[in-house]
């Protein structure tokens, strides 16, 4: 009975819907979830955010002014949780992040699954969307609901479908993005490939949604890391890694091109691969490749920090009190999120060897290395010339690469923006 109302509920446009958590991943699905004819209740612990949002001030990229707007005329966004009980789905995408030693932190998780049992009640489908572990979902959330009594499948409704939002993509947003969905059951399962629509792929099991997403960006996280090797062996040999990659890249067939990092960045791909690395270790089972690759990555702060002393070297300009210019602190280009950023480690590696460090990004106002805040300049081409040495971490598409170029100074081209070396350009 429940599951039959709920689905015409959904069908019809009447349910409402609960978004927790409004970051890059909850905000977008809020305010698409409205545009479809729903009543959405957008709800997060940051005053600030909502404040913003409740004046039509959007803080992500890819959500406009007018979109949030417009979604404020049927819809609302607040700091109240008890509105939870009003509705009928419940999506959840609150941050699973990992702690400085790579381990899951699981606490947004925690309180969450708190509140929501806090608020349940017959009737309702809840969709997790945050990225975590296999099980995860049925430990945070099936199994405490079954011992408050419900019954998942017949009187509430549980499902896992992992988010796929890709910051600053253009050709592939929420709108038009397959969606993994994994229920505890076929009702469920149902429910929640009918909320989702026709972006739905079902899977056979929460476990199942929970492991491809995860492979999903493990997959990522590896050839970023070959390709970071690449660069490494390319550097040794005098040679472009990025002229390789595009010779590499003319084969139709059995090549997939992915591109050196300075680290990798982000909510996503810097993140998942461990979740997996943990919990399989705690299964009794070893993870070498996802290791290996870690390692790699974990690597390339001091290989870069390496190149520099080797090019100011080269250069015949003394290591102390040389003048760095940073291009980029987003972790990648035309967006503003700094999370998982190398740069606070190259930046504290620098100024171990006393070199003065300015940072540029027009996306990014200031940037937290170690509780002190460090003011990010936007481009200034004349200011940049003062420079020693530039390096580009992230490159961004506003950025004049040409002007950048003439100004004659030593550029070191982190991500292929020039392809080949020449003159005073070094491309890793």
């Amino acid at each position: 009975m429940f599951a039959q109302v709920l689905k015409k509920k959904i069908l019809d446009r009447t349910a409402k819907v609960a978004v927790i958590g409004l970051g890059y991943v909850g905000l977008p699905n809020a305010i698409n979830k409205a545009e479809s004819g729903y009543i959405v209740k957008g709800i997060d612990l940051n005053q600030e955010k909502i404040q913003k949002l409740n004046s039509g001030i959007s803080y992500i990229i890819d959500i406009s002014n007018e979109r949030v707007e417009n979604y404020l005329k049927t819809s609302e966004f607040t700091t109240n949780f008890d509105t939870i009980e009003d509705c009928d789905v419940i999506f959840i995408a609150v941050p699973t992040p990992i702690d400085e030693f790579n381990i899951p932190d699981m606490s947004y998780l925690d309180n969450v699954s708190k509140i929501i049992l806090s608020h349940a009640r017959k009737g309702q489908l809840i969709i997790l969307e945050s990225t975590t572990y296999p099980t995860s979902t049925d430990e945070f959330f099936v199994k405490p609901l079954q011992q408050a009594g419900f019954t998942i499948g017949s009187d509430i409704f549980i499902v896992f479908s992992p988010e796929r939002i890709d910051p600053g993509n253009k050709l592939y947003q929420l709108e038009n993005t397959p969606k993994v969905v994994g229920g505890y059951t076929e009702t469920c399962k149902d429910l929640g490939a009918t909320m989702i629509g026709n972006r739905a792929h079902t899977v056979s099991s929460l476990e199942t949604a929970e492991m491809a997403k995860l492979f999903e960006n493990t997959f990522r996280f590896v050839n970023i890391a070959l390709a970071d090797e690449l660069s490494k062996l390319c550097s040794e040999l005098n040679i472009s890694s990025y002229e390789v990659l595009d010779a590499a890249a003319t084969k139709p067939f059995g090549f997939m091109k992915f591109t050196p990092s300075a680290k990798i960045g982000g909510h996503c791909i810097a993140v998942d691969p461990y979740y997996l690395q943990w919990y399989m270790k705690g299964r009794g089972m070893s993870t070498p490749l996802i290791d290996a690759s870690g390692a790699i990555d974990q690597s390339m702060v001091s290989f870069l920090k390496d190149k520099i002393i080797e090019l100011l070297t080269l250069y015949k300009i003394p290591i102390y009190d040389s003048k760095i210019a940073v291009i980029g602190v987003s972790y990648k280009e035309n967006v503003p999120d700094t999370r998982m950023s190398c740069i606070p480690a190259l930046y504290n590696e620098l100024k171990k060897l006393s070199i003065d460090t300015d940072i540029y990004d027009p996306y990014v106002d200031s940037l937290n290395i170690d509780d002190i805040t460090i003011p990010v300049l936007d481009i200034d081409y004349e200011k940049l010339k003062q420079a020693d040495l530039t390096i580009i971490i992230t490159a961004h598409d506003c950025i004049d690469y040409s002007k950048l170029a003439n100004g004659g100074k030593i550029i070191l081209d982190t991500k292929g923006v020039y392809k080949t070396e020449h003159d005073n350009i070094h491309v890793l």
